[in-house]
């Protein structure tokens, strides 16, 4: 049988850009070579694409020579490739941009497909549609602001009043558009709050603004394409010492947050988790894979939906490949397993009469 030639795509021009590394480099290591001949292609800060030779278990500097060293690809069909597995996180990426370059050329291609993919990056978006389609799932107290609205200091100034008045504090201030916390603030005092929205306007035209609940970090790992077969992980829960919260160097810089698998909750409250991230999944129409994430307030038990993440951090000791394994897909596995269901969505689209 001939080895499916797969093409690992990593980098890009956002902000997670090193994320992608890693999460490539695992992929990378963990391609089962007696089924896939795998081809890196590494795009570059300035959006240029890069392709060589690297070792079977590359490290992210390694991965990162490519901009420099590598061959500069102008055209994706001179790759002669059968699937496309893009490991990049935030815009460019993540967010529909890149899946729909797939499409114009027929490549299939690992996870969401071009409308998922936008919904899932867009937070707003996001809950306009679960809210919508799915009302029995919950979703925390929340508002949209444009960095026009804010711009001005009266415009700032009534953001504030609204806030107050509507939400409370405390309350997180996102980047509609952009994952790993980047631009994210928690608020706990009401002079923070107009930093805290300027500072995440920085990163997109629009913001979400969403009311503080105290609550644990829980998350939960979808895999399949919608159907029977899609297969959910136990929830696992991020521990944080008291006092902190989920940002960018608590994930990525400090080592001070404990995953615990599967996280210790009551069947009734795992059970409600599974249903709420089965039903979103299949609402926005994600295919292959996502990390979707819950707040389980304290005080009242409720599973609130926070956000998917249709291309989860990927490394060997991300969240999702780890709630998967002690589901019983082991990394190698996920791998081909993800690749797999790439192929079938694809084949089952060319199937649909106004494709042919």
């Amino acid at each position: 049988m001939s080895r499916t030639r797969l093409l690992v795509v990593f980098g890009g021009a956002s902000s997670e850009h090193e994320i992608s590394l890693r999460s490539a480099a695992s992929v990378l290591g963990a391609v089962d070579r007696s089924r896939s001949e795998p081809t890196p292609l590494c795009i570059a800060r300035d959006g240029t694409w890069h392709t060589g030779s690297v070792p079977d278990a590359p490290s992210p500097d390694q991965l990162a020579t490519l901009v420099a060293e590598g061959e500069r690809v102008a055209d994706l069909r001179a790759l002669d490739v059968d699937l496309a597995f893009p490991v990049l996180h935030g815009p460019y990426g993540e967010d529909g941009t890149i899946q729909g370059l797939f499409e114009i050329l027929g490549l299939p291609y690992v996870g969401s497909g071009v409308l998922a993919s936008s919904l899932c990056m867009d937070k707003v978006a996001q809950k306009h549609l679960v809210a919508s389609a799915a009302p029995d799932v919950p979703l925390v107290p929340w508002l949209e602001l444009t960095d026009v609205a804010i711009a001005t200091d009266a415009g700032l100034a009534a953001a504030i009043e609204q806030i107050r008045d509507t939400l409370g504090l405390p309350c997180f201030v996102k980047p509609v558009n952009l994952g790993s916390s980047v631009g994210v603030s928690r608020v706990l005092h009401l002079d923070e709050l107009g930093p805290a929205l300027r500072g995440a306007a920085r990163y997109d035209h629009r913001v979400v603004v969403e009311a503080g609940v105290d609550a644990r970090e829980i998350e939960i790992a979808v895999l399949g394409n919608g159907d029977a077969e899609t297969m959910l992980s136990l929830p696992g829960e991020i521990a944080l010492p008291s006092g902190t919260w989920y940002d960018y160097d608590t994930k990525y810089v400090l080592d001070v947050a404990t995953l615990h698998i599967p996280a210790p909750l009551p069947d009734d409250v795992i059970e409600a988790i599974r249903r709420s991230a089965l039903r979103a999944f299949q609402v926005t129409g994600c295919k292959g894979l996502a990390r979707i994430d819950f707040l389980l307030c304290r005080k009242t038990g409720t599973p609130y939906l926070n956000e998917l993440n249709t291309m989860p951090g990927f490394t060997s000791i991300s969240m999702y490949p780890k709630m998967m394994a002690h589901a019983g897909v082991d990394y190698p596995s996920l791998v081909t397993r993800l690749c797999e269901l790439g192929l079938a969505h694809h084949h089952a689209r060319r199937r649909l009469s106004n494709l042919r």
